[in-house]
């Protein structure tokens, strides 16, 4: 299966707009962890749902990953991956002042052959995905931060780009083409 993750923070919401604008239907589970308040998530799964032809839908505890499908982290939980097939809900403590934290998304990933992966961070502010990037970076999994010129907020990609982890460092519209490529 193939698997992509997306992180974002401050000014998120407007980027995975211009990237998910006018995008066809890939062959690949997409989950997004962004950060919001609770109110938000439904609204920001509804405003993706508007702009495409794939399925989505905010993830829940013990739901299996399909393709095509876009999946939305809860707020308030972190989303776990087990066995890089089926969703699981964790109220641990924030991470980098967060929850979700994409960097627990990413670290629960496994390498498996029959699965290709790509990571993907995106504007924020704070250090997560930074871990997780370099983590799935390890895993030989395709990852790319955002390019922090084009970053309403540039510390999260800066930090992953600092890692060393990073394949690509990537506008969104190269971003969207690197998605539908892969």
């Amino acid at each position: 299966m193939k698997i992509i993750i997306i992180g974002s923070s401050t000014g998120g919401p407007y980027i995975l707009e211009s990237i998910f604008s006018d995008f066809p239907v890939v062959n690949a589970a997409i989950v997004i962890v962004q950060h919001l308040p609770p109110t938000f998530t439904r609204t920001l799964a509804n405003h993706i749902s508007s702009l495409i032809k794939m399925p989505v839908s905010v993830a829940s505890e013990g739901e299996e990953l399909a393709a095509p499908h876009i999946y939305i982290a809860p707020a308030g939980s972190h989303l776990l991956i087990k066995n890089n097939r089926t969703f699981a809900l964790n109220n641990s403590e924030k991470l980098h002042g967060v929850r979700p934290a994409v960097d627990l998304t990413m670290l629960s990933m496994q390498k498996k052959t029959d699965d290709s992966i790509m990571g993907i961070v995106l504007t924020g502010m704070g250090r997560d995905g930074a871990d997780g990037i370099y983590f799935l970076h390890t895993l030989g999994a395709i990852t790319i931060a955002q390019d922090p010129a084009t970053a309403p907020i540039k510390s999260m990609p800066q930090a992953a780009i600092e890692t060393g982890g990073v394949d690509f460092i990537l506008t969104p519209e190269k971003i969207k083409h690197a998605i539908i490529q892969f």
